[in-house]
């Protein structure tokens, strides 16, 4: 399921802490570094290599917003919906992003190449409104600089 080098590092992971599960996170996220997402298959790997029942591991992947466990787009965007970020203007960020991508927020465009979703929080509320993508903040935005900001991903400049 995963590479040769991914599998000695999960071993080390393993290895690492001196309580097994304390290395659940770090597997995680290395296996949906490795595979796009969180897959059923790679719940079910981590779970045997820490002696945890997978629905330990799935109750863990499920209640963080970085793991997914469905397939998701290879830029994700994410949109704080906070009251700082609401209070000057997210919603019309978020209505300009699915204008341009044409999908509703939690879905991913045809091509696969965006996944739009909302967090509660990014914590930049001075410089709201604020998104994330790829983990990068764009922050102070207006609506007008959001279908740059995706046209500059799709033609490679950032």
């Amino acid at each position: 399921m995963f590479s040769e080098a991914t599998e000695a590092k999960l071993t080390e992971l393993a290895a690492r802490y001196p309580v097994k599960r304390s290395s659940l996170i770090p597997m995680l996220i290395l296996a949906q570094r490795e595979l796009g997402w969180v897959t059923p298959e790679a719940i079910n790997h981590v779970a045997g290599i820490l002696g945890l029942s997978p629905s330990d591991v799935e109750s863990v992947a499920s209640f963080y917003t970085m793991l997914n466990l469905k397939p998701v787009g290879r830029h994700m965007i994410v949109v704080c919906t906070n009251i700082s970020c609401m209070l000057c203007g997210s919603d019309q960020i978020e209505h300009a992003l699915v204008e341009k991508l044409g999908v509703t927020m939690g879905g991913t465009t045809a091509d696969g190449e965006f996944t739009l979703m909302e967090a509660e929080c990014l914590g930049s509320c001075t410089t709201a409104p604020v998104i994330q993508i790829d983990g990068e903040f764009h922050e102070n935005l207006a609506p007008g600089t959001v279908a740059s900001l995706i046209d500059g991903i799709r033609n490679g400049k950032s």
